[in-house]
């Protein structure tokens, strides 16, 4: 008689992935730790060290005296990203991967364009050419705001799409025009918050944005490690995702590092400011 052929054991099985889950949370345990208590520095400045390579970190904010590690435009950007993410998981979008109804596609659309337009007025305001107008933090930070959305609906996409096996392409990820306005109305209280110098909201604020800049580009290295280790399509929990989840935390972390070790290199030898 035979020996039974072992079981095959597929990418996604969660009697491969259930170590991986303990190692992912010790070793973000030990990189939150490290953030929190590494002594010689506040923490709003090893925040600022942190994405200092992948953040332009001029026209920064300031709340009830202190400086936000990330600057307006990108704290506008990954706020409203880290926001919109959460507001589709918790309103029933998880699997969601349709696009939304064109006329929300199209504003979607703008809104990149908008950006992209006063990003390019303040950079030449910056390097002393001529303008169309006088650019300020309120506007860097509300543009900033809508490309976020946009980015959180693209990026949502992206994952379902390339990673979940329980999918539903006919659901959208925005449906409805009442749900993008909840989402702009989350901003919009993120706004006056800000600039309404409510200083208690400075580490809640400066923390969403901290973790929307290094969640992006996590997220990215997720899925492009996902995809090495052939995760497509088998995803049906998020838990099964910890091997990939967990390896994707050294991509991150060496182009965090690396990217702020070189332009804190390159400060130091005027070469950039």
């Amino acid at each position: 008689m035979s020996d039974p052929q072992p079981s095959l054991v597929l990418p996604g099985d969660l009697r491969v992935e259930r170590p991986w889950i303990w190692m992912f949370v010790g070793l973000f345990g030990v990189l939150l730790v490290a953030l929190l208590f590494w002594p010689g520095a506040p923490l709003e400045w090893k925040m600022y060290a942190v994405v200092h390579g992948v953040c332009a970190q001029q026209h920064n904010l300031m709340l009830g005296g202190s400086q936000f590690p990330i600057c307006a435009r990108n704290s506008g950007i990954y706020s409203s990203f880290l926001l919109s993410m959460v507001y589709f998981y918790t309103s029933g979008r998880a699997r969601a991967a349709g696009l939304p109804p064109w006329p929300i596609s199209l504003l979607l659309l703008a809104f990149i364009g908008i950006m992209a337009v006063d990003g390019f007025n303040s950079l030449l305001r910056d390097i002393g050419q001529p303008y169309l107008y006088e650019p300020s933090n309120l506007l860097r930070t509300i543009t900033g705001m809508g490309m976020g959305v946009s980015i959180a609906v693209l990026l949502h996409l992206m994952l379902n799409k390339t990673l979940r096996k329980d999918v539903d392409d006919f659901q959208p990820v925005l449906q409805r025009w009442g749900e993008l306005g909840a989402i702009l109305g989350i901003n919009m209280l993120v706004l006056v918050a800000i600039y309404g110098n409510l200083s208690f909201m400075f580490w809640p604020l400066a923390t969403i944005a901290f973790l929307g800049i290094t969640g992006v580009l996590y997220l990215v290295f997720l899925l492009l490690t996902s995809m090495l280790l052939g995760y497509e399509g088998k995803i049906t929990q998020v838990r099964q995702l910890a091997r990939p989840a967990t390896l994707a935390l050294l991509p991150t972390l060496l182009v965090l590092g690396g990217m702020s070790w070189l332009r804190f290199w390159l400060e130091g030898f005027g070469l950039v400011v």
